[in-house]
């Protein structure tokens, strides 16, 4: 496969999606399952699919139980084509899952939890062990999200000692659902060459800056170049700290928008490590984006090569 690998270190889990009957948003009670998909799910699993549905190479470095959980998160990202081989396991824990409940037939969110379970009890040994797949060249991706900052500031570091090209995907609130240290936060931020962020997940660090104002801002100050992406609205980016600018979504009829962001991530990736200039690594990207949102699920209409050369919005 050409190009440069891209190593996931982060959230791979199971999506339970489950629809009941819509009794409106103020309906408290008990409610009846009428429908159960379960689907892959996880950030960094989610952008390495996109990244190996396009040709690229990818590894996952995680830990998981030793749990049913487990066999269909790895069953799913090998048949991806997806490198494992490092994934670390411990019985004594519980795989990751995603629980998300949608009302009615037209699918509104009312509600979800998130399990990280033994993605948050990484050692600083186990992180070592991980970041040691890390090979000159590489771009290694972590998240902002369900991982303790510790144990990514950590893998961020030794990644970084090893050659790899940095990205960092935040895409949960760090200060306001991780409880972290901002001065952490910006530790990590400081080794990144590429910052992926969504626009909600920055505000408890700069306020109620819009997206545009924030890439730029972001991309000054750690001299990244940074991704803000605002959901309908398409994205706004900055090159290491040049002026922002706003790249549109794709117009396309939506079916489900989880997992856009995911697959935009990865298709930014994959271009960066097929050797894209970055301008032609965000068309990849928002196109992919476009794809995924087709289709019911967070990884199900995230496109090959094949589907991206046929798209012709």
């Amino acid at each position: 496969m050409a190009g440069a690998r891209v190593i996931g270190f982060g959230t791979a889990a199971v999506d339970y999606r489950i629809r009941t009957a819509d009794l409106g948003e103020g309906y408290t009670e008990k409610l009846l399952a009428r429908e159960v998909d379960v689907l892959g799910g996880g950030a960094i699993a989610n952008c390495l699919v996109q990244v190996a549905r396009l040709g690229g190479s990818s590894v996952w470095l995680g830990k998981l139980g030793k749990d049913r959980l487990a066999e269909t998160i790895i069953g799913q990202l090998e048949c991806e084509g997806i490198d494992c081989s490092r994934v670390l396991y411990d019985s004594t824990l519980s795989s990751p899952f995603n629980l998300a409940i949608y009302a009615g037939a037209q699918r509104r969110r009312v509600g979800g939890y998130l399990l990280p379970n033994s993605l948050a009890c990484l050692s600083e040994t186990e992180v070592s062990a991980l970041a040691a797949a890390v090979q000159p060249g590489d771009w290694a991706v972590a998240e902002i999200g369900e991982l303790p900052l510790e144990s990514v500031t950590l893998f961020c570091r030794q990644a970084r000692d090893r050659g790899a090209r940095l990205a960092v995907d935040v895409d949960l609130d760090p200060l306001r659902q991780g409880g972290a240290d901002r001065r952490l936060v910006q530790e990590i931020f400081r080794m990144q060459d590429l910052i992926m962020a969504n626009h909600r997940a920055l505000q408890s660090m700069y306020g109620d800056a819009a997206a545009e104002e924030l890439a730029l801002r972001v991309g000054r100050i750690f001299r990244a170049q940074t991704v803000v992406s605002a959901g309908a609205e398409g994205c706004h980016f900055s090159d290491s700290g040049g002026c922002a600018e706003h790249l549109p979504a794709v117009a396309v009829e939506v079916v489900d928008p989880v997992g856009a962001g995911d697959a935009f991530h990865g298709g930014l990736l994959y271009a960066l490590a097929s050797g894209r200039n970055f301008a032609q690594a965000l068309e990849i990207a928002r196109r992919c984006a476009a794809l995924n949102c087709l289709t019911f699920g967070a990884r199900e209409g995230m496109p090959s090569r094949g589907d991206l050369e046929r798209f012709n919005p």
